[in-house]
């Protein structure tokens, strides 16, 4: 039992550093099999009251073994029912729920625990939530003997941080999912939107933006990973409004980029923090926005055939495209028909490479000189 106990708060130590990574769950789970003298463990999140499996992972079982436990098996496993109506983190051996004699005849020794050359369980369930339940299970053969007592106080060490690391990664899961729905929202915005740090580093952006400074539009664009402005007077205004909006003298700036109306707006993202803290501190930000208010409705016919390779005809629908109408409605004032238009458009969006409309609106007015300007 000391040996057992004193290897618990290293294991625990690498329960907390994978919780949130669910592929790292495998590594843990043969750690945890070296714990209690076996080669096999597994973790299930399985319903309370159906025969049914979600997720399961496993170390030391055969792939084929497992598929079928999950997909039929499991109706059969005797321990199921024992484990879902246990109290909370009560680690349950199998010889207290069926007989060595009784086990050694049934299916599920002889389909799944007698392939993988086991024979004893020991097992919790850990968490129960919304009509489902997980728990964790280790098996070893015959010839190592029952688990112990010691044992099963072992595995019962292990349920609330189990719980814990589950709960752990449910809001580490939440989060990631927040973060991509933020993105995909942000990337179906019509301008560009990125974040810098003091220095003026970009630390993320969207689809709009990563075009925009990719083609140096309105004289934007990145030196390293760093926002610069090709214009010298413009790039010493960028500068000391990112020193106002870091040092807090200010909220917002805006920087006027050319006669188009096109503007750079810059408002803190996040204010300096000075208390105490664990971990990184949190730097302010400064979050940028490209807008183009003017929206001139005339493109760079030059530039856009350089560019797209666009045709005369399919620069004559661009150009009404981006003030907003349908194709069915710039056809209509082309005087051709909709089947003409609709391949036009198609035509346009396999140049620019995209696959709908919005995204070759957005490229044709956040792209390299696509905006005629008063310079030709």
């Amino acid at each position: 039992m000391k040996d057992l106990v004193s290897a618990v708060p290293s294991l625990l130590n690498d329960l907390y550093e994978h919780a949130t990574a669910p592929d790292e769950w495998p590594r843990f789970l043969e750690k945890f099999a070296r714990l209690f003298r076996t080669d096999t463990a597994t973790i299930r999140l399985t319903d309370l009251n159906d025969p049914v499996v979600y997720q399961s992972f496993t170390t030391g079982f055969h792939q084929s073994i497992n598929q079928f436990y999950e997909t039929g098996a499991v109706e059969r496993d005797p321990f199921r029912e024992t484990l879902a109506t246990s109290p909370l983190g009560k680690a349950v051996v199998s010889t207290a729920i069926i007989s060595d004699r009784d086990f050694e005849r049934s299916d599920h020794y002889q389909r799944i625990f007698r392939p993988n050359g086991n024979f004893y369980a020991l097992g919790t369930q850990f968490e129960r939530q919304n009509g489902q339940g997980m728990h964790i299970g280790v098996h070893r053969a015959r010839r190592k003997g029952t688990f112990t007592r010691e044992e099963q106080s072992a595995l019962e060490l292990f349920s609330p941080h189990l719980r814990r690391a589950c709960g752990l990664a449910r809001l580490m899961s939440d989060l990631n999912q927040a973060v991509n729905d933020a993105r995909h929202a942000l990337n179906n915005l019509p301008f560009g939107v990125w974040q810098t740090d003091g220095r003026l580093r970009v630390q993320w952006m969207n689809t709009a933006a990563e075009e925009a400074l990719a083609a140096h539009t309105y004289g934007l664009g990145l030196a390293g990973n760093r926002l610069n402005v090709f214009d010298g007077k413009h790039a010493n205004a960028l500068r000391t409004i990112a020193a106002r909006l870091i040092e807090n003298r200010s909220v917002t700036e805006t920087l006027k980029l050319d006669r188009t109306g096109a503007c750079l707006v810059l408002t803190q993202s996040r204010r300096s923090n000075h208390g105490f803290q664990i971990g990184r501190s949190l730097n302010p930000g400064i979050l940028c926005f490209l807008l183009d208010p003017a929206r001139p409705s005339q493109l760079n016919e030059r530039h856009l055939a350089a560019i797209y390779s666009l045709t005369p005809a399919e620069y004559r629908l661009a150009n009404l495209l981006v003030r907003g109408l349908d194709v069915g409605e710039a056809s209509a004032l082309l005087q051709i028909s909709p089947h003409t238009g609709r391949t036009q458009l198609k035509s346009m969006m396999r140049k620019a490479g995209v696959n709908r409309q919005a995204a070759l609106q957005r490229k044709l007015l956040l792209c390299a000189d696509t905006l005629k300007n008063n310079h030709g």
